[in-house]
């Protein structure tokens, strides 16, 4: 919910007519997210959040590229539609999953990739006919692509594990407000954007603050989902999210729904459904492997070690969890079934 709405507030914010400050709003973006989590802190409503040097440091990589990726992405929203905004962001989870096919060795399953094709594919049918851009647009879309691929990789390289997801966000706003603070002040934006912010209507006004409060919720999210999941999952759910971004897209912004365009959103709906199924199936095929490894563990003790006969039947049988006292049970009921033989 979040992702779709800071698209759709992102897309208001930037495509004013008279409000071209895409330096300074992105200022202020950094700036709320500073007040609200340094806020949350001293007022005890978080743990507490000190700034650590070593973090500063790790983080200025990451930092660099996701400010990057927002100055991009901006610039490309001034210059293309929504529905071509959207395609254009489904070409980073492709590159996102090559570069961890590459890099990690992550496998692609025929499901996984089929899903990916369809939200490419559905994507394009969601927003044919209004695939509107300028050769600007298309360079700054090109190249957003590049860096949010580059942004998740060094995100899911650099990333201390042991510091929380709110910590992250406040270094790395820390950070981009300094950067962006010198860029919009040197470029002449910060002070007219200050001056035409107030005079501008109500619903652009909000629409700059709700960037503000989601762009931080979003920044928090990024972090955790990076530390449990992969980069690209992390990106295809992003990108599930665009499929209603076209759609309201074109609702909002006075653009006709073709038939087509309900295909599409068939089309992305289905892909995350087969991208689900796809990974629970990968999750089991791990889980069976893990299994077999562990049952030819056991089996291969040494001799020092060996399993006893009836340890080595239950695991044969397929059996690992609680394999001693099973097997104790059966020892014992053995056991005292000789006696009665013997006696």
């Amino acid at each position: 919910a979040c992702s779709i709405s800071l698209s759709l507030c992102n897309k208001l914010v930037f495509s004013g007519k008279n409000f071209d400050y895409p330096m300074a709003i992105l200022t202020f973006q950094s700036l709320c997210a500073v007040i609200f989590l340094k806020g949350g802190d001293l007022l005890g409503l978080s743990k507490p959040m000190p700034l650590q040097r070593d973090l500063f440091v790790a983080m200025g990589p990451v930092t660099l590229l996701f400010c990057a990726m927002l100055w991009t992405s901006g610039k490309a929203l001034r210059f293309c539609s929504m529905p071509l905004f959207t395609v254009f962001k489904n070409l980073a989870v492709v590159g996102t999953t090559t570069w961890e096919y590459f890099r990690y060795g992550n496998t692609v399953s025929f499901g996984a990739a089929l899903s990916l094709a369809m939200m490419v594919g559905g994507s394009v049918v969601a927003g044919y006919g209004d695939l509107t851009a300028t050769v600007e647009g298309i360079f700054w879309m090109m190249m957003n692509v590049l860096v949010t691929v580059a942004y998740l990789a060094t995100l899911k390289e650099r990333m201390p594990t042991d510091v929380s997801s709110s910590s992250k966000t406040l270094h790395n706003n820390v950070l981009t407000l300094l950067l962006f603070v010198c860029a919009s002040a040197s470029n002449g934006e910060l002070m007219p954007f200050c001056t035409q912010l107030s005079r501008q209507p109500g619903r652009m006004q909000v629409g700059v603050l709700m960037t503000g409060v989601l762009g931080t919720a979003i920044n928090m999210s990024t972090f955790w989902c990076m530390h449990v999941t992969s980069g690209a999952t992390y990106a295809f759910v992003g990108a599930t999210n665009k499929i209603p971004v076209a759609i309201l897209g074109h609702l909002l912004f006075h653009s006709v729904i073709t038939t087509g365009g309900w295909i599409g959103v068939g089309l992305g709906l289905a892909a995350g459904l087969v991208y689900a199924v796809a990974k629970e199936r990968e999750r089991q095929q791990r889980d069976m492997r893990g299994t077999e490894r562990e049952r030819e563990h056991l089996l291969g003790e040494n001799t020092d070690d060996a399993l006893s006969p009836a340890k080595a039947a239950v695991v044969r049988a397929g059996g690992t969890t609680g394999i001693d006292s099973l097997a104790d049970e059966l020892e014992s009921g053995l056991a005292a079934r000789g006696d009665e033989d013997l006696r």
